[in-house]
């Protein structure tokens, strides 16, 4: 019951925040911020500002929980990659598919629908192939989009096979990248950590966990070195979901107590911003911090 718990939780923090950490600054505006974009851009824009007014609506879609407002967003980003497949292939093509992957994978856990996640991974496949050697810099980025992408059907389908394939796929990114971002860095070890935290979380081989604990350690440094207090928050809150399972795991009640102080880190700082998905997210984190807490003193 406990596993079952954890990932629920899982896939309502850690799955969402990973699918908003996408490279583009439209990743993190607000919704008044997305809703001037969408006023800006005329609804027959063409292009890259046709892409850009497409991701703004399904970004804020996801932020409103609006399924219609995602589909539009998909919809004219993929009519934007359509036009670009008799143009030949660039970077505007690139991002055309990625953004078509982001928001299936938004469809696909708002509606439950894993086909969109089998089109997505589709997208996010082709895009990175051609990013490789064309677009390097963009390649790292792509590699944690198609991770997400795989990480989303593997728990969607309580399939722990997809969910390893992803890490392997996040491993790769970390490992092969060029020059890659620090910023971006970041964002891959904490998604795959996240993932790591699930595999350990459903089995019983608590190696998962540890190297979970690890990578998220090495990701709070930086973004703390980066001045990155929103990312900062959002380690917090995983740091503290590892914790809780190391914790379990290893029967040691430090771990949770630890793991209790960083959620209320992190809350505080989405109490700060007005962040309430994210505070309440949290919060469920850490009552069930406070529960595993409470059997492992009982059962001393």
């Amino acid at each position: 019951m406990l596993a079952r718990t954890f990932l629920a939780l899982v896939i309502a923090v850690s799955l969402a925040g990973a699918v908003r950490a996408a490279e583009s600054d439209l990743s993190e505006a607000s919704p008044a911020e997305l809703e001037a974009v969408i006023s800006r851009i005329p609804a027959n824009a063409q292009g890259e500002a046709a892409l850009r007014r497409a991701e703004a609506l399904f970004r804020l879609g996801d932020l409103r929980g609006d399924v219609a407002m995602i589909r539009q967003g998909a919809a004219a980003s993929g009519a934007v990659l359509a036009a670009l497949e008799t143009g030949g292939r660039g970077a505007l093509w690139v991002t055309a598919n990625k953004d078509l992957g982001t928001a299936l994978v938004m469809l696909a856990r708002r509606t439950n629908d894993r086909s969109r996640l089998d089109e997505a991974i589709a997208a996010f496949e082709s895009a990175t192939l051609f990013a490789r050697d064309s677009l390097p810099d963009q390649w790292a980025g792509l590699m944690n989009s198609l991770a997400i992408a795989q990480w989303t059907k593997g728990t969607m389908a309580r399939d722990v096979a997809s969910v390893r394939q992803a890490t392997d796929t996040f491993r790769t990114a970390l490992e092969k990248a060029t020059g890659l971002d620090p910023r971006e860095r970041v964002r891959i070890q904490v998604n795959m950590a996240s993932a790591l935290v699930e595999i350990a979380t459903v089995g019983s081989d608590p190696a998962p966990v540890e190297e979970a604990v690890t990578m998220l350690d090495a990701a709070l440094a930086s973004a703390g070195s980066l001045g990155l207090p929103a990312q900062t928050a959002i380690i917090q809150g995983n740091l503290a979901q590892a914790l809780t399972v190391r914790g379990w795991h290893r029967q040691a009640a430090a771990d949770v107590e630890k793991a209790i102080e960083l959620a209320k880190a992190a809350i505080a700082y989405w109490d700060s911003v007005g962040a309430t998905d994210a505070r309440d997210s949290t919060e469920a984190n850490l009552r069930q911090s406070y529960q595993v807490l409470t059997e492992l003193y009982n059962a001393r």
